[in-house]
């Protein structure tokens, strides 16, 4: 069975083709959000396996938006979609619960296995931020 999913981007253009990008790979978006006070109420409604939040969305953020849907699904497995690679976001995300945190720029590369393995109660990042987070540290 596909693994359920709830992407949520304020860009109608970008969500379309994540869309197409994520059921190519045999996932299946069982909902769509364009903020991320939608995110949390679709994501409360659906319970999807993974819920894909962009970091810059208007009336909530995809950090903050992550922070309330673990309060409401506590075993919610979160995916940051962005193109901020800057570590203070990295850190912010990963204290939220997020799991995953995936650049946009390379999403056709990473989407799937992210998934997978967020899906799976693994972390991933996208490829020179955990270097990025061990040197800071």
């Amino acid at each position: 069975m596909a693994l359920r999913l709830l992407l949520a981007d304020d860009n109608a253009p970008v969500r379309r083709s994540l869309k197409a990008l994520l059921e190519r790979q045999g996932f299946e978006v069982v909902v769509e959000a364009s903020d991320g006070q939608q995110a949390v109420s679709l994501a409360e409604m659906q319970r999807p396996d993974v819920i894909l939040l962009d970091l810059s969305m208007p009336r909530l953020n995809g950090i903050a938006a992550a922070r309330q849907i673990r309060k409401i699904i506590p075993q919610a497995r979160t995916i940051i979609l962005t193109v901020h690679r800057e570590y203070h976001y990295v850190i912010e995300a990963l204290e939220a619960g997020v799991r995953g945190y995936i650049l946009k720029s390379r999403a056709v590369e990473d989407l799937a296995t992210a998934i997978h393995q967020v899906a799976g109660g693994d972390l991933f990042l996208s490829r020179g931020l955990s270097e990025q987070i061990v040197h800071k540290a």
